[in-house]
């Protein structure tokens, strides 16, 4: 008797896709230690700015509700306090960047631009750190080019 599954093949990821999704891994994990070394007021901005792409249902589907406290009782609307942003992780945080990423690459470059810009709460790790980010989210663009022309290429 056959079964629907037989002709199935198991691909093995290729090594583009690999290189991609630890390229993804290493930004979120920056952006969490950005996070974790700043104070409270560039915690803020932080979490402020990953959240504005996203919208409430989004929000609420990320570590495990964790930012659903970001969201207004009265109309779902997302607002950031002081007090709210003490409470996640860095770990919390990495798993808001990698959404985030999927949804506008855009606001981990606003990240990056926003701590370098105004560095005022951001001792010298977090200022590294920020360096090191916007340098990968450079290379990760250029290598989304080069992905994209190969492809252009071959078909």
């Amino acid at each position: 008797m056959s079964d629907e599954f037989d002709d199935a093949i198991d691909a093995l990821p290729s090594a583009a896709g690999a290189s991609t999704r630890r390229d993804r891994r290493r930004a979120a994990r920056l952006i969490g230690r950005l996070y974790g070394s700043a104070n409270l007021a560039l915690r803020t901005r932080l979490v402020a700015c990953l959240v504005r792409p996203l919208s409430p249902l989004g929000l609420a589907a990320i570590g495990a509700g964790a930012f659903t406290i970001l969201l207004s009782p009265r109309g779902g609307a997302i607002s950031v306090a002081v007090a709210d942003v003490a409470r996640f992780s860095k770990d919390q945080i990495a798993e808001l960047a990698r959404f985030v990423e999927q949804v506008s690459p855009e606001a981990l470059a606003q990240v990056a631009a926003m701590v370098s810009d105004n560095p005022i709460g951001a001792g010298t790790f977090t200022a590294s750190v920020a360096l090191l980010l916007a340098l990968e989210l450079r290379g990760a663009a250029s290598r989304r080019v080069r992905r994209g022309a190969r492809q252009a290429v071959g078909t």
